[in-house]
């Protein structure tokens, strides 16, 4: 049970110490939650669906081309700012949107159950688009109450508490929903599943409190013009775009067809499920855990750096392990958890940094604008591996997403310095005069 807390001095006391026993009771099991409950619809479009159908024979071209479930993800900004203007006041500004959200995708699981993608692939596909479209509308408004209800010494914790709850989503979707299928069938599997979303969803009935005690409840006024233009206005959010596509190019390249080449390497799905789902979700939620006290540490400009040459590292081992200059199932264990643990981290690191580029007055709408430009890259990327791992070989694809990751470690050193303040609250929103609440050019 979350204990009561008094919200004037839950957010003084973590001004002064950086933590507050209160605030972590509310917003690490929301976050976590929802952000688990994400991972596991992203998980089963990003891991579940490609592995299944690749076991069954399916080219690894045409597997590529399922990453267009992805899209809504990478749309979400059309409508990002509906997200942020309305809302049913009565259930609150943000949980509205949550609880609507989360509800309609367990019935859509259940609904999904009863169809297997062997034999209705089109209407399992159209199922799971709409799935996609209100999973990516649930991370519309989580991501703006992150931030709406954070400071900039609390971000780092948030962020890791977000990682740390889609890695524990991908151990269910991956680690538990592949051995399922293996064994019980889709049904089965899909139903697991829905259970898994209506536990997740138990959280956001107190996201309401943490609404009320954020630390921008009382000082942001209900924004009524939010607008994709207004976003791409604010200069550090601009800047963070470009960057955000060169970072994540590296990293989307190489793990879109991870599964499958793990398949090619003759892994059966139960195997898959407990080294990509189970083992690296575990390493990934405990990087993630760790990931707030790294950022406070490093700073995120040398975290986002590091991380990206450690992945690249490990990329470059899994190009040995296809071209077969490695061998050993020991190896290839080590270098996809290392993977994992080091994709965690920056995570934490980027997400972080995404917070501090968004205008207080919309920050559902800049967020998504910044996710949907890391979906892009996921989406064009996928299909581009897909392309190269079929003409010639998952070593050339890991190749040059090691490549990637150099130039994003590059990118982050130059890109992540002091910049320019970003645009501040219109004189028609309640000025802020904590400046802890604007926006910053970056999160050290």
């Amino acid at each position: 049970m979350v204990p009561p807390v008094d919200g004037g001095r839950c957010v003084k006391a973590f001004n002064r110490r950086g933590k507050s026993a209160s605030w972590l009771w509310l917003s690490v099991p929301l976050f976590g939650g929802l952000y688990a409950a994400q991972g596991i619809t992203g998980s089963l479009v990003q891991t579940g669906l490609p592995t299944t159908l690749r076991d069954s024979g399916m080219a690894l071209g045409s597997i590529g081309l399922l990453y267009l479930l992805y899209l809504p993800w990478a749309i979400k900004f059309l409508w990002a700012p509906y997200v942020d203007r309305y809302s049913f006041a009565r259930l609150g500004r943000r949980r509205s949107w949550i609880l609507g959200c989360q509800s309609a995708l367990v019935v859509l699981f259940v609904i999904g159950s009863a169809f297997a993608p062997q034999t209705h692939l089109p209407f399992v596909l159209a199922i799971l688009f709409v799935i996609a479209v209100l999973a990516s509308t649930q991370d519309i408004a989580t991501d703006a109450l992150a931030v709406e209800a954070t400071t900039p010494e609390q971000r780092g914790f948030v962020s890791s508490a977000g990682v740390g709850g889609a890695y524990l989503g991908f151990l269910v979707g991956i680690g538990l929903w592949l051995p399922v299928y293996d064994l019980a069938g889709w049904r089965v599997a899909m139903l697991v599943m829905a259970a898994c979303l209506a536990i997740a969803t138990i959280p956001a009935l107190f996201a309401r409190r943490l609404e009320a005690t954020g630390v921008a409840a009382d000082r942001v006024a209900s924004p009524s013009r939010a607008s994709v233009l207004a976003g791409l206005r604010n200069r550090p959010l601009r800047n963070g775009l470009v960057f955000l596509v060169v970072y994540q190019s590296g990293l989307r390249l190489g793990i879109a067809l991870l599964g499958p080449f793990l398949v090619d390497q003759g892994m059966s799905l139960t195997q898959i499920g407990w080294l990509k789902g189970t083992g690296g979700a575990i390493v990934g939620f405990v990087a993630a855990l760790i990931g707030g006290f790294v950022i406070r540490r490093l700073g995120s400009k040398w975290s986002l750096a590091i991380c990206a040459l450690l992945q690249a590292s490990f990329y470059v081992c899994l190009a040995a392990i296809a071209a077969g200059g490695l061998a050993g199932d020991t190896i290839l264990a080590i270098a996809v958890l290392s993977l994992s643990a080091a994709t965690a981290l920056s995570f934490v690191a980027l997400y972080s940094a995404m917070m501090g580029w968004c205008n207080p007055e919309q920050t559902g709408t800049d967020f998504a604008l910044l996710q949907s430009a890391d979906a892009i890259v996921a989406i064009a990327l996928a299909s581009v591996a897909g392309v190269i791992s079929q003409h010639f070989g998952h070593e050339a694809n890991f190749a040059l997403s090691a490549l990637l990751l150099c130039v994003g470690a590059a990118a982050a050193l130059i890109v992540n310095r002091p910049s320019a303040k970003a645009v501040r609250p219109s004189p028609e929103a309640s000025p802020s005069p904590d400046p802890a609440l604007h926006i910053r050019g970056q999160t050290e």
